[in-house]
């Protein structure tokens, strides 16, 4: 699945729970959420690596929750794109992908990211 797939369904969700919980979904709100998300992700994180209480998770269980935390962080940031009419991949090419030549050019590989 594309990026602007999984927004438009992460869209459709996010709409379906303000519906449901009668929320209106301003930036202001959809950026607060994502600064929740965040937090729990960060909590998610220090729990699976060791450097908070284990919460009475199994290993994979933390790690599961750590992955879940991520997808909504991930989810909101679809949320706030859309909201705002960021187009997201242009806005990853813009930002993060324009380097992609300069590395190349300097000999720098990698079998993780390798670009097309």
């Amino acid at each position: 699945m594309d990026i602007a797939e999984l927004t438009d369904r992460v869209e459709y969700v996010s709409a379906g729970y303000a519906d449901h919980y009668a929320v209106e979904r301003t930036d202001e709100w959809i950026l607060l959420k994502l600064t929740e998300e965040v937090g729990e992700l960060v909590q998610a994180h220090l729990t699976a690596s060791g450097q908070g209480r284990d919460r009475g998770l199994s290993q994979a269980e933390q790690d599961a929750r750590t992955a879940s935390e991520l997808a909504d962080v991930i989810g909101m940031c679809l949320v706030f794109a859309r909201s705002r009419g960021i187009d997201v991949s242009q806005a990853m090419h813009d930002k993060w992908l324009q380097y992609e030549d300069f590395h190349r050019g300097r000999g720098f590989s990698t079998d993780v990211g390798s670009p097309a």
